[in-house]
């Protein structure tokens, strides 16, 4: 089923979108990809050796494990784009206006991977947008999102996943942040965003930390 045909309405409000699903890594590598910028297999082990205050939304994109993903990202988009037309286009069943930069995220110990707890349409994102949750390392508990199950109900549990599986939800309604991270564990992962073509509107406003426009060639990609 096609997820545009989850997309109903009740008597009162639009079902939730929450999916877990899972792909094929050595089709999609993106571990290998990231290992080989990081130096390291051991994502989960990013964290050592490095001394962080937790991060604040004006920061929370400024590490300098942020900036060697950014810098290097020329490797990491051939497989991210072959990932959005085999996997997530078709669980649309039509075009699809996608993030062109996925978002990087790390969640060290004792710190968040965002700054601040929100909705994406506080930041004037798209309201037909649906995210999709990357991990590359295990997330849980923790070290993961945290995201209510309806808009406004307040009920927050764990976004859980695992290298090879990939959450699509809602961000752009539902509200979520982090909670300090208590494990032992940094969480590494992306996030991106997708809009059905069939609901796609020119989107007034950037993104909040990049600048980049809404727009097809700027903040997004078509993928037909």
């Amino acid at each position: 089923m096609a997820l545009l045909e989850l997309d109903t309405k009740n008597s009162t409000k639009k079902c939730i979108i929450m999916i877990k699903k899972q792909y094929d890594t050595e089709k999609y590598p993106f571990l290998k990809l990231l290992s080989l910028v990081f130096g390291t297999k051991n994502l989960h082990l990013l964290h050592e050796g490095y001394e962080s205050d937790v991060l604040k939304r004006e920061n929370d994109q400024k590490t300098p494990f942020h900036k060697k993903y950014y810098d290097n990202f020329q490797y990491f988009k051939p497989v991210y784009d072959d990932f959005i037309k085999e996997i997530v286009m078709p669980e649309f069943g039509e075009p699809i206006v996608y993030q062109k930069i996925p978002t990087f995220r790390i969640q060290m110990p004792g710190n968040v991977g965002v700054g601040e707890w929100h909705k994406d349409k506080q930041y004037n994102h798209n309201q037909a947008e649906i995210n999709f949750f990357l991990p590359f390392t295990d997330a849980f508990d923790t070290n993961t999102i945290w995201a209510e199950s309806e808009e406004d109900k307040g009920d927050y549990s764990p976004l859980e996943a695992k290298y090879g599986e990939f959450i699509i939800w809602e961000g752009v309604r539902l509200m979520h942040g982090n909670k300090l991270n208590q494990t032992n564990r940094s969480r590494v992962s992306v996030d991106f965003r997708i809009v059905p073509y069939s609901k796609w509107t020119v989107q007034e406003g950037s993104a909040i930390n990049t600048g980049i426009k809404f727009d097809i060639g700027g903040y997004y990609e078509l993928c037909k």
